[in-house]
């Protein structure tokens, strides 16, 4: 019932939810980020990279202006839900740059950055920082996710953290409200 699969109805039992248009899954954890590849595939659409992006690097609070860039479309049942780009310190990403699925501009994957790393990582990915707001689809955006310009999104950036506190990814995630809804519950402790 948590995960709004079923439903209960007094008198009657407890009966499967209607399937919706929506990708519905529960995140509570870094767990649930890394099984997000259990029935979402990724699509990539710009090969990891080596860029200058300032705000990027800004934020993963590195001395150089580079950063490793990739961005994917994350698929369910083969409908673009969301658009995000990657943003890694360079000795993460070299980490990964030579994963096939990674380098070639459309290979499809069940897999998650995160995983990827979290493999190869030293330190293990403990904790994410998640914020969420609103964006507008500018053209590059909106090509990929079929919308268009201009067009409301939620936006939900996520910064990654090791077991030694040290931030190794930034993901800025684009969703389609049609096809994504971000729900949460909230509990009141009750003496």
């Amino acid at each position: 019932m948590a995960e709004g699969m079923v439903y209960r109805l007094p008198g009657r039992g407890t009966l499967a939810a209607p399937r919706e248009e929506q990708y519905l899954r529960q995140f509570g954890s870094v767990d649930d980020l890394m099984g997000l590849s259990l029935d979402t595939t990724l699509e990539l659409v710009s090969p990891l990279q080596r860029k200058v992006e300032l705000d990027a690097a800004g934020r993963l609070h590195l001395q150089s202006d580079r950063v490793h860039r990739l961005a994917f479309l994350r698929r369910h049942e083969d409908i673009a839900f969301c658009l995000t780009n990657v943003y890694l310190p360079p000795a993460v990403g070299k980490l990964i740059e030579t994963v096939p699925e990674l380098t070639e501009v459309g290979a499809r994957s069940r897999t998650t950055i995160i995983g990827l790393l979290d493999e190869r990582l030293t330190d293990p990915i403990a904790e994410a920082e998640q914020s969420i707001t609103v964006a507008t689809a500018d053209t590059d955006i909106a090509r990929h996710l079929g919308c268009g310009p201009h067009r409301p999104l939620l936006r939900i950036d996520r910064m990654y953290y090791t077991t030694a506190d040290q931030s190794i990814e930034l993901a800025v995630s684009y969703f389609l409200s049609e096809h994504y809804s971000y729900r949460v519950r909230l509990r009141r402790n009750v003496r």
